[in-house]
């Protein structure tokens, strides 16, 4: 139904729909890897990236780190692991801003590279449709991730939005070994 509404009365215009969410994809594959690579770039090790959520389709290893690809790709975690005790707090701040600020970089780039007139204008251009599109969903996704909630993993357990890991991560005590998942929900 989804490709017949496109179909019908077709304009270039409606492709920013699939667009958007072939980039919400990417984009989730992006943000997850921003809160690994921020994790290893502080010294720290990274035991899982999840990428989706509901059944594992496909486990693999990328960059030395374990990768669980799930059904629905609306959503993932990664779960970093500290390796030492200097400035937790803010190790764990800086992994957890590192998914929604990739996204927020990558459309500043974008629109400093294109032009913010660009970026915002109609167009009948299937390039710039789907830039734009990805923009958007870049954007979506951080704002929505900001955004201070809880909620509950694959396994049931509970995690935070960045957002709220964002905030929260300054509470945790400088012992607590355990560490909670960098969340988001693009």
């Amino acid at each position: 139904m989804f490709t017949a509404e496109i179909a019908r009365d077709f304009q270039v215009a409606k492709l920013s729909l699939p667009f958007f969410l072939i980039s919400w994809v990417l984009l989730l594959v992006i943000h997850e890897f921003g809160h690994a690579l921020m994790a290893r770039a502080l010294g720290w090790e990274v035991d899982l990236i999840s990428l989706g959520s509901g059944k594992i389709r496909r486990r693999l290893r990328v960059l030395g780190m374990d990768v669980e690809i799930r059904t629905i790709p609306l959503s993932g975690f990664v779960r970093p692991r500290p390796l030492d005790r200097i400035s937790p707090h803010l190790k764990n701040f800086l992994i957890y801003a590192a998914g929604p600020g990739i996204e927020i970089l990558l459309v500043l780039i974008i629109a400093l590279t294109l032009g913010f007139s660009t970026l915002l204008q109609r167009s009948e251009s299937i390039p710039l449709i789907a830039t734009q599109s990805f923009c958007l969903a870049a954007l979506f996704g951080a704002v929505f991730n900001l955004i201070p909630f809880p909620h509950r993993n694959n396994d049931g357990s509970q995690s935070w939005s960045d957002g709220l890991g964002m905030i929260l991560c300054w509470t945790i005590p400088d012992s607590h070994g355990e560490q909670t998942d960098a969340e988001d929900n693009s």
